[in-house]
């Protein structure tokens, strides 16, 4: 659900979050969630938010004209002027621009993936490989659904399948990303998972088969706030000892001679005897 601050008109993604629950926008302001709609067919208009039928041409709260178009990756109506498609989640610029690609291949077997919806995510999947593709607003979907709904849907409809550590012979270690076809980065994808996932920046990250579903079952039991805490541990530890290193180490004293060199007092008895 996306809620505009009533002072600002900022907009955020509240989904996941409690009717009611007192929300801060970046301006200051303090503002009381509203309850979701449950009316069918219905979409927020792209200008002040308010409830709209998916049919309309005119926004009844704030009269803006609402122009239809189709997601291109789960065919949903939406209105121009949304970022992201309010069903799968699909990043509808790159489809404007025509980076976002009716058929993609697979980085690990370039066999085709398909796309399939499962609830409001995406998923390219390969039917070789069992490899998975999720752009980053799949990914955040899944990972900051407080509910794990998502999470638990997307678990029960992913095959089951044990990771492999080792990439099979005759692969490749290194893939590229399927839509801008860039050499993608290899990264954990969180300190206790053991998991090594493909990142592109720009567009999302591949997980091999078995991967996906070790993540979510680490998320589901509190691996991922467990390694922040970790981690926020860590760096405050590191602080501490730089802070006990500079504290141990001993002040900085210059000292300066001010007796007169051997130099120094012959000129100056110099200088008396010719005054003498």
């Amino acid at each position: 659900m996306i809620f505009a601050c009533p002072a600002c008109d900022s907009r955020y993604d509240v989904s996941g979050y409690a009717p009611g629950q007192q929300v801060r926008c970046r301006c200051g302001q303090v503002s009381a969630l509203p309850v979701a709609s449950t009316a069918a067919s219905m979409l927020a208009c792209p200008h002040c938010g308010a409830g709209t039928s998916a049919s309309a041409s005119k926004c009844e709260h704030c009269g803006t004209e609402l122009l239809q178009k189709a997601c291109p990756r789960c065919v949903q109506r939406t209105f121009v002027g949304y970022k992201h498609c309010p069903s799968c989640g699909a990043e509808l610029d790159l489809a404007a621009a025509g980076d976002v690609q009716t058929e993609l291949a697979c980085p690990r077997c370039d066999r085709p993936l398909r796309a399939r919806l499962v609830g409001d995510v995406v998923i390219d999947e390969c039917a070789s490989c069992l490899g998975l593709f999720l752009d980053h607003v799949a990914i955040r979907r899944v990972i900051e659904d407080r509910a794990q709904a998502r999470a638990t849907t997307l678990l029960g409809a992913l095959p089951k399948q044990e990771i492999t550590t080792r990439v099979p012979p005759g692969q490749r270690m290194y893939v590229k990303c399927p839509r801008c076809r860039d050499v993608m980065n290899r990264r954990l994808f969180a300190a206790g998972t053991g998991v090594v996932v493909d990142v592109c920046r720009a567009h999302g990250t591949f997980f091999d088969a078995g991967e996906l579903p070790a993540i979510i079952a680490f998320v589901q039991a509190g691996g991922l706030a467990e390694a922040a805490r970790k981690e926020l541990a860590s760096e405050r530890d590191q602080l501490e000892r730089a802070r006990n290193q500079r504290q141990a180490m001993p002040p900085l004293t210059t000292s300066y001679d001010l007796s007169p060199s051997t130099s120094g007092g012959a000129l100056i008895d110099l200088l008396f005897s010719l005054i003498d």
